[in-house]
């Protein structure tokens, strides 16, 4: 039975495993003390696309991890990986899945691999990058989304975050919902929203430049850790209440 359970699910291992290491926030120096308590290794992956972007500001992403570990008790790999949204298998190794755009999801394949992915439980986070050349107008880039979306998951929902979900308090506190490294141009003006597949928060669309914040683009003291602050509740979330 439990063979055919984690064929049906190949998720559940790795997320019962993290699960078991409830991620606590650390004092500061006191990372190393809690390595005895750390589980099974997790990852972090990019879903890899056709567009050449889709890997932008991935050499930073060994910043976000070193940070889960000074802040958790997460055996998070300290090295990026790349999940192909052409194979299944190699998604759902990963509990949750960053991309910037998913436009370029075109194939049936690969909406079909998109969609079977968050069924089972995995966690999709689509934040925007900031760059002029790719972010044009946030409505636009929101419905891109959206439309994308419907073709790979036709039961998916797309909600307003209120500020008081509990994705914004889970680890650290955002009151006023997430922090914006795009300030200008209506950017920094839209909430998150959350992907739902019945009452399952499944995945978040963003256009806050999440990962640029990380990756230090906006010249302002504790944003970069702001961001990653805000990275750590959506990956802890998403590894809380899969499938």
């Amino acid at each position: 039975m439990k063979a055919q359970f984690q064929k049906i699910f190949p998720l559940v291992p790795l997320l019962l495993a993290a699960f078991t290491v409830f991620a606590f926030l650390v004092s500061s120096g006191a990372a190393e003390d809690l390595n005895d308590l750390r589980g099974e290794r997790v990852g972090w992956a990019r879903l890899k696309t056709s567009s050449p972007d889709w890997k932008g500001h991935a050499e930073t992403d060994p910043r976000l991890m070193q940070f889960f570990r000074e802040q958790t008790t997460l055996n998070i790999d300290p090295t990026w990986y790349e999940a192909d949204v052409d194979n299944l298998q190699e998604m759902c190794a990963y509990p949750l899945l960053f991309s910037q755009n998913i436009r370029p999801i075109t194939t049936q394949n690969a909406r079909t691999n998109l969609g079977e992915y968050i069924r089972r439980g995995g966690f999709l986070l689509i934040d925007s990058c900031i760059n002029p050349r790719l972010r044009g107008n946030p409505d636009v880039f929101i419905s891109a989304q959206i439309s994308t979306l419907a073709s790979c998951l036709p039961e998916a929902r797309v909600l307003v975050l209120r500020n008081d979900h509990e994705i914004f308090r889970c680890m650290f506190k955002f009151p006023d919902g997430p922090p914006h490294t795009e300030d200008h141009f209506g950017w920094g003006d839209h909430p998150l929203l959350g992907i739902y597949v019945g009452s399952r928060l499944a995945g978040i669309i963003s256009t806050s430049g999440l990962q640029c914040g990380w990756a230090g683009m906006k010249p302002v003291e504790g944003h970069n850790t702001l961001c990653m602050k805000m990275l750590v509740n959506i990956y802890v979330y998403a590894m809380l209440h899969a499938g």
